[in-house]
């Protein structure tokens, strides 16, 4: 066989097994064959429309992990694209519904047939994927893990047993230490651990997304997500020109974000998976790839081990401080991959400019805080490029100048664009806000109380325990070492490997760490903790070069490997055991991780966590039978900013505390809803002018209200109208 008729073979190949996927999608679709249907619309979403493109813009020199990380990134980026040119497209010819299951499938495996077809009549040749047979043992890795994880949520659901979980967590251990210690391992399987390590953290570890419930859990965005998601659903529509009001506000500008409001709809009309599971499941297992785009990115500065340990610790502090809400989740896929874009040349610059178009489309239109940040670090990072060539002598309009000067002003008019022509400018006037608020409060420069989230973003928080004042000086350790590293990279840079370009964005995340600590209130508009999450994607790598600088010194060791093991050792293991709540557990130490410690949590601690099925179904008939968007709901404050947001979609501006200063004569357009605690346990959690925060008696409320005002009831949640009350 001739080498053109290799190549044609070999793109007639990959044409008639995009084919045969898509086949199999269609057939699971249409026979709606439980599981299948969810498995294949999950893989195809998230990796085939990228792997298509990949194959069209022809990235030959990408290796495997790369190529799947890239393939995610595509994939995630397409669904968002395609979803936003129907939804605003359809429309005007005549689909009213453009989100529908019918027009989303259509459009997406058309479009990428299309690519397919056209890089097939191109004849280029097609990578093989070769298999390692060594490679085995290493996969029994994910599924061991995963089996384990579904074993222990089983467990935890059904006798709070944790053992398991805390299995999880030894075998991550035991996983890692061994993977640094051991000489046998290939290091090209490291992508593959990593990978395991946080989709096992994300689906079974980490609280805000950790499978013990099937509805959505946490204490930020995630509930206002939740209702722009399904507000998007219901209609099968997202209007980009929806306005907030008076009781929306809080709405925007999540509601401005398609990475939770057309995504999340279209992975749920091709999957059919439960609207909560698409946010457990989905979110998690795409965001856990991100330790692929870190390590990538870590490996173009130094060598694999390290890489992997800085993938490890920027995992572990993830994990204690927060992944983020499903938006910035999102975000920060695209975020890591445009920083990869930026330093890693191995991409010709046209092809570059492509990437990077679609992923910073994709960053802008998935969480807005986190593209400022970056819209900062690009225009930042191009000013010093530039000042830095032209100090140094040399020609400061160099043709990588010019490609980063095109890349800035395209990411800058998607940006403003973005944000100033869509939902009224909410998440334009959001940085603006916060802007405001800076400039106000700027004669508090010398107050330490506003600096607010500050300090406790950095690990400075109250220490009730040994255990956490150990965890504590362990945080603290690491900050340091990245001080030390950055010190380190910046006088020996020939020694450490790093390149000019990646101590230009580690000033600039240092940066922005210091402008947190120095400017009054500026960690509180985009919260300390996703500021320091964020810069430590940069900084990992220069926290392990100050760790194994701090060990090389102080134990005065040479060798590079040994100093790594006792870095893991001592410091990266035991941070990794205080930040997922092991040593806490094991010493009988009061933790906040739900999967661990749940069983020792009061009732009201479980209800600030957990949603009932019974206070769901409540909001949810209530949204249903009642017009959502003409009444008034007085409740506790936990269900008002979390069940009633999301699964009740009633606007929150509409939802008022109830409390024992609460009219006792309500309209027929008003009604009380009651959750778990105020029917069982009758307690519910409100706040208080000049109180605060206080538990009242359901009881007394309802003395106060009238008895015979019942409409609804399920045994656990009880909703009551105005028009029955009796004055």
């Amino acid at each position: 066989m001739n080498y053109t008729t290799a190549k044609n073979k070999s793109s007639i190949d990959f044409l008639l097994s995009i084919l045969f996927l898509q086949y199999m999608l269609y057939v699971t679709i249409i026979f709606n064959i439980l599981i299948a249907r969810q498995v294949m619309g999950i893989l195809y979403l998230t990796f085939i429309p990228g792997l298509v493109f990949i194959k069209l813009l022809e990235l030959k020199k990408l290796d495997i992990a790369e190529k799947i990380l890239f393939s995610v990134g595509l994939s995630i980026a397409f669904s968002m694209i395609v979803g936003l040119f129907i939804n605003e497209i359809y429309p005007l010819l005549g689909i009213k519904q453009p989100l529908l299951l019918t027009p989303t499938l259509i459009t997406q495996s058309t479009i990428v047939l299309i690519a397919v077809i056209i890089y097939s009549l191109k004849n280029q040749e097609t990578t093989q994927l070769s298999f390692d047979k060594n490679a085995l043992p290493i996969f029994v890795i994910p599924v061991t893990l995963f089996i384990l994880g579904i074993y222990s949520t089983f467990a935890l659901n059904t006798t709070m047993d944790n053992s398991i979980a805390l299995t999880i967590i030894i075998a991550i251990t035991i996983l890692f230490l061994s993977t640094v210690l051991s000489q046998k391992i290939n290091q090209k399987f490291y992508p593959l651990i990593l990978l395991a390590i946080s989709t096992s953290i994300l689906f079974f570890v980490f609280n805000d997304t950790a499978l013990i419930t099937k509805y959505i859990i946490g204490k930020g965005d995630q509930w206002i997500e939740y209702q722009a998601f399904k507000l998007t659903l219901t209609n099968s529509h997202w209007n980009s020109t929806l306005p907030p009001t008076q009781y929306t506000d809080v709405l925007f500008p999540t509601y401005s974000m398609l990475g939770v409001t057309t995504l999340p709809t279209i992975f749920t009309q091709i999957t059919q998976l439960d609207e909560s599971w698409t946010f457990k499941i989905i979110y998690p297992f795409i965001v856990s790839f991100m330790a692929l785009g870190t390590y990538k990115l870590y490996t173009t500065q130094t060598d694999e081990k390290t890489a992997f340990l800085a993938t490890f610790f920027f995992i572990t502090i993830a994990t204690g401080k927060g992944w983020g809400s499903a938006k910035q989740m999102i975000a920060q896929l695209f975020y890591v991959l445009l920083l990869l874009l930026l330093i890693n040349k191995k991409i010709s610059p046209q092809k570059r400019k492509i990437l990077f178009i679609i992923f910073s489309f994709a960053l802008v239109t998935s969480h807005y805080a986190l593209s400022y940040i970056f819209t900062f670090m690009i225009i930042s990072f191009l000013i010093l490029s530039f000042l830095l060539n032209y100090f140094r002598g040399g020609t400061p309009i160099t043709n990588e100048f010019k490609t980063l000067t095109s890349l800035t002003m395209i990411h800058l008019i998607i940006v403003f664009s973005w944000g100033i022509y869509i939902n009224a400018s909410e998440s334009f006037n959001l940085l603006l806000d916060s802007i405001n608020t800076i400039t106000r409060h700027i004669n508090e420069f010398f107050e330490p109380q506003s600096r607010g989230t500050a300090l406790s973003g950095l690990g400075v928080v109250p220490t009730p325990t040994i255990f956490h004042q150990i965890s504590a000086a362990l945080f603290l350790l690491t900050e340091s070492f990245i001080v030390i590293g950055f010190l380190r990279m910046i006088t020996k840079r020939e020694k450490t490997g790093f390149s000019r370009q990646y101590i230009i964005l580690s000033t600039l995340n240092l940066a922005i760490i210091a402008a947190n600590l120095l400017l009054p209130r500026l960690a509180d508009t985009f919260l300390m903790s996703r500021f320091y999450q964020t810069t430590l994607i940069v900084l990992a790598p220069v926290g392990i070069l100050g760790g194994q600088t701090f060990t090389e010194q102080i134990l005065k060791i040479n060798l590079k490997k040994l100093s790594a093991s006792i870095l893991a050792i001592v410091i990266l293991i035991p941070l990794f055991l205080f930040q997922t709540g092991l040593i806490y557990e094991i010493a009988k130490v009061r933790n906040e991780s739900m999967p661990l410690s749940m069983y020792r949590w009061g009732r009201l601690e479980l209800h600030k966590s957990i949603t009932e099925t019974e206070e769901v179904l409540g909001a949810a008939w209530l949204s249903k039978y009642v017009a959502s968007s003409e009444i008034f709901v007085y409740s506790d404050i936990v269900s008002k900013y979390q069940v009633l947001t999301a699964y009740g979609t009633i606007e929150r501006g509409r939802i008022l505390l109830l409390s024992n200063s609460t009219k006792t004569v309500l309209n027929n357009n008003e009604f009380v809803y009651l959750g778990y605690m105020g029917v069982i346990d009758g307690k519910i959690e409100t706040q208080l002018v000049n109180v605060g925060y206080c538990i009242l008696n359901t009881t007394d409320l309802l003395i106060m209200l009238g008895n015979q005002n019942q409409i609804y009831s399920n045994g656990e949640c009880s909703i009551l109208q105005g028009y029955m009350f009796k004055p």
